[in-house]
């Protein structure tokens, strides 16, 4: 119920980060976060075909080609910002009570980075737009069935997204609280496992294993960090208290319902959002923003 729940929590961050008056319901995009978190886990450098498939269904049910690349970044950036924002001040805590260990220094790090990413990125659309026009104008030159206007209209829409969505503090914080809900929902899933094989850990314990294994979950080298945060999650936990036997049992136990039960439920999710096109045709939007041709769509 917890693992449902936060999978229903990353789909409304998913609604809040989309324009209003361009988003599918609630109900479709359930299902397409779930079958792009089921391709995620199945293919190695999952991240870059779940994307792609993530908008193709997206624009397939009527979203812009802009808003869809924008609320992909946008709910991505936000779920790794609020993530490692979290676990920094929870090592805050968890230090001085387990001591520093290098695992500590290397989510620092890594989270630093992520900070100073989406900084640059930001920075590059709202502050620096001429320059980053006139870069993705040349880029779009040398690439097939793209031409750049099609590139710059693009990236102006995202722009506009931007300021729109970092102009309102209000949506700001639904955002951060949808994401928020999601990681806090998927620990605490973690601390029901733990407490079933008869550990019941303490909050700040649980969220700074939870968070390390997370934060090098998102390095690009296994399918949904699988392996990386089995190895990660168990002696994280071990170090702060738990016993090795419930803290293997619980993790296996956990990823079960994490990583694999999303699989096939990813491949239902995908057939009924097949079928529902199917039943209810719809514009698919190329670039630019410009309905393409029916046959477009296969």
């Amino acid at each position: 119920a917890l693992e449902a729940a936060a999978l229903v929590a990353y789909s409304m961050l998913s609604r809040t980060v989309l324009p209003k008056d361009n988003r599918p319901p609630l109900g479709v995009l359930l299902r397409i976060d779930l079958t792009s978190l089921g391709v995620n886990h199945a293919f190695p450098g999952g991240v870059a075909v779940a994307a792609a498939l993530r908008y193709r269904l997206l624009t397939a049910f009527g979203v812009r080609g802009s808003d869809a690349v924008f609320g992909a970044v946008a709910q991505s950036a936000g779920s790794a910002l609020v993530l490692n924002g979290m676990i920094w001040v929870t090592l805050l805590v968890a230090v001085p009570v387990y001591g520093t260990r290098p695992l500590f220094g290397l989510v620092v790090v890594v989270g630093a980075a992520v900070f100073t990413l989406v900084a640059a990125v930001v920075l590059a659309l709202t502050r620096g737009h001429g320059r980053t026009a006139r870069l993705v104008r040349r880029i779009a030159s040398v690439l097939p069935r793209v031409t750049p206007d099609q590139a710059e209209r693009q990236v102006g829409r995202i722009t506009e997204n931007l300021r729109a969505f970092t102009s309102d503090r209000r949506l700001l914080g639904r955002a951060a609280g949808w994401s928020s809900a999601n990681w806090m929902l998927d620990a605490a899933s973690l601390w029901v496992f733990l407490a079933a094989f008869g550990y019941r850990i303490e909050p700040v314990g649980l969220l700074v294993a939870f968070g390390v294994a997370n934060v090098l979950a998102a390095l690009p080298v296994t399918p949904g960090g699988l392996g990386i945060v089995e190895g990660t999650l168990v002696p994280m936990l071990v170090v702060v208290g738990a016993p090795h036997e419930a803290a293997l049992l619980a993790v296996l136990s956990w990823r079960l319902v994490n990583f694999w039960l999303p699989l096939p439920v990813a491949g239902l999710t995908y057939l009924s959002l097949r079928a529902r096109l199917a039943e209810e045709p719809l514009p698919v939007l190329g670039y630019g923003g410009h309905p393409q041709p029916a046959g477009a769509r296969r």
